[in-house]
């Protein structure tokens, strides 16, 4: 991957907002998330540079994707907020174990559902 790729992957990007249905996840303050390079899996045989993947976690928000461009990585991330938002955050506490709580409180400390 050229080291100018490999700089865009890798360049820190702000989320504001998330389309849910005909509403919007819109968080306070931007999501600020990072990624980092993703090292090749030593076990796996592969040519150097083919498998130059990035990923962003989020542990508190259970967020962890990883992808090979931006546009895949920020769809992902958008996807992933969306399944929590959608199975985790909407659903009642006495559904949840306390994990899934700490997760959705997280979640509802930094975003809220508006309408589109």
């Amino acid at each position: 991957m050229s080291t100018i790729k490999q700089l865009d992957l890798l360049a820190p990007f702000e989320v504001w907002e998330v389309p849910f249905g005909h509403s919007v996840i819109k968080f306070f303050k931007p999501l600020v998330l990072t990624p980092v390079p993703l090292p090749d899996d030593p076990e796996e045989p592969s040519r150097p540079g083919e498998n130059d993947y990035a990923l962003i976690e989020r542990p508190e928000l259970n967020i962890s994707v990883f992808a090979n461009t931006r546009d895949e990585l920020e769809e992902f991330v958008f996807s992933e907020i969306r399944f929590i938002w959608r199975h985790t955050v909407l659903a009642p506490d006495n559904t949840l174990d306390q994990e899934s709580i700490m997760i959705k409180r997280n979640f509802l400390a930094v975003a809220e559902v508006a309408d589109g």
